[in-house]
């Protein structure tokens, strides 16, 4: 190519470039294939495993959420048993306190006291006793 035809290729791109820049719808029916980077090559592959992974979470995240429901129902569960069972300590240690007359102010220094049921029982007294 001589300098000739280097000049009027150049100012046949310079022209078209001019009517481009004027008449930018010159432009619209044309379709261009523009080369991909190779970064954007397997961007199809990474989207679809992100997908994948997006619903793998959901999935942990709903087994996670179940966990912790059961967690909390076996929670209030046991919170609700321990008030009954301190309800029922309260009222045996009632009954026992009532059985022995500690509560009633009997005698706990080893003074000798009758029982309820009559059939006796050791009785300690701070007088040793002397064998006949």
């Amino acid at each position: 190519m001589d300098r000739l035809e280097a000049l009027v290729a150049i100012a046949h791109l310079r022209l078209r470039l001019v009517m481009i820049e004027r008449n930018p719808q010159l432009l619209e029916g044309t379709t261009m294939q523009i080369k991909r980077p190779i970064e954007l090559a397997g961007l199809k592959g990474r989207l679809v495993r992100a997908r994948q992974t997006e619903a793998s979470i959901a999935v942990t995240g709903e087994g996670f959420d179940a966990a912790l429901d059961g967690i909390d129902e076996a929670h209030a569960a046991a919170g609700a048993h321990v008030g009954e069972l301190e309800r029922l300590g309260a009222d045996l240690r009632q009954t026992i306190e009532g059985m022995t007359g500690a509560s009633n102010g009997g005698p706990n220094d080893g003074a000798s006291s009758s029982t309820a049921s009559g059939d006796g029982g050791q009785v300690i007294t701070s007088e040793p006793e002397t064998g006949a």
